[in-house]
């Protein structure tokens, strides 16, 4: 075993989710209120792979997260590269860690381990799963090659990389999962093993200040009607996110509001509704297909889905970037 003077500095950044909650009161229900102390406490093994300190940035369900924690946790990773540690382990609940996963990769460059966790099953359950994900995570940024990976999720001994980590069941410990990509490593014998490296890059760069231009996200679906796009236009945002059919295909009942947009000047971006595959760019030729949106000036959004492409846009505009330079061919 190494000397502790010779293991890797890790930094763990709590935001609370099911990893952290406990019942709160005579109730079987469970509130994330665990601090980041107590989970290190909990699982004694994180010593022996790491010389550990911590840090809470916000103690709370995930689905109560916004951009701002986003943006504050990317400040934090940030700060303890800066304070000389070797790693980060983020813990989170995994109704969006997704999308706080694809934030650092926005806003954190590659280089360091960033390892982002969670659990489905609260402390109270048999089989809980985050103290396994816990220790997972930190072996995963322990290892310096972890750097090259970018930000990646880690549960289920499984590394997912940012840009296509989803969530995939709502209570199945297995739920992460990259369709049309799969996993870039796994956790085995208390060792992290990397696979594959991205080629591509998210990273844009840290905003001076929280990203706050609000982008409507839309969902399509067999013969809606147009109330949504235009109830959006009326607010005038910078852009609107689609989720089309298949590659990238709408109902032609949004042809009109959705040529109102365009000619509003909103940014429309076409992301897939699927969880694997990219959005189509020369395949079919028809009103609603993607030949037709792009020449009408829809922006595709490659393999990000609707609500990362979300997150791209919202980013890249604190940056001051225009959002047709966004989505070069991701």
């Amino acid at each position: 075993m190494p000397r502790v003077a010779e293991l890797p500095r890790i930094r763990m950044l709590a935001m609370g989710g099911t990893i952290a909650s406990v019942p709160t009161g005579d109730t079987a229900e469970v509130t994330p209120s665990l601090k980041a102390e107590e989970l290190i406490e909990s699982v004694p093994v994180l010593r022996s792979v790491a010389r550990v300190d911590w840090g809470d940035i916000v103690t709370i369900a995930s689905f109560a997260v916004r951009l701002e924690d986003m943006y504050v946790v990317a400040c934090a990773v940030l700060k303890a590269f800066d304070d000389g540690c070797d790693g980060v382990v983020v813990t989170h609940g995994t109704d969006t860690i997704e999308e706080t996963a694809y934030a650092l990769a926005l806003m954190v460059p590659r280089g360091k381990p960033i390892a982002v966790t969670g659990a489905m099953r609260n402390p109270t359950l048999p089989g809980a799963d985050g103290p396994g994900n816990l220790a997972a995570a930190f072996m995963t940024a322990a290892r310096p090659e972890a750097g090259a990976l970018g930000p990646v999720l880690v549960l289920n001994d499984e590394l997912h990389a940012a840009r296509f980590a989803t969530k995939s069941h709502s209570t199945r410990p297995s739920t992460i999962v990259s369709a049309g990509a799969g996993p870039i490593g796994e956790v085995i014998e208390d060792r992290a093993y990397f696979w594959f490296a991205p080629t591509y890059e998210d990273y844009l760069g840290l905003p001076a200040s929280v990203p706050d231009a609000p982008v409507p996200l839309i969902k399509v679906a067999s013969e809606i009607d147009d109330v949504l796009l235009r109830a959006a236009i009326e607010h005038s945002p910078p852009a609107i996110v689609i989720e089309g059919f298949g590659g990238g295909h709408i109902p032609v009942t949004l042809l009109d509001a959705l040529d109102a947009a365009l000619a509003a000047d909103i940014a429309v971006v076409m992301a897939p509704r699927v969880l694997g595959g990219r959005t189509l760019e020369r395949t079919y030729r028809m009103p609603g297909a993607e030949t037709d949106l792009i020449e009408r000036g829809v922006i595709p959004a490659g393999h990000l889905s609707g609500h990362k492409a979300r997150l791209r846009i919202m980013v890249g505009l604190a940056l001051g970037r225009d959002v047709s330079s966004l989505f070069p061919a991701l």
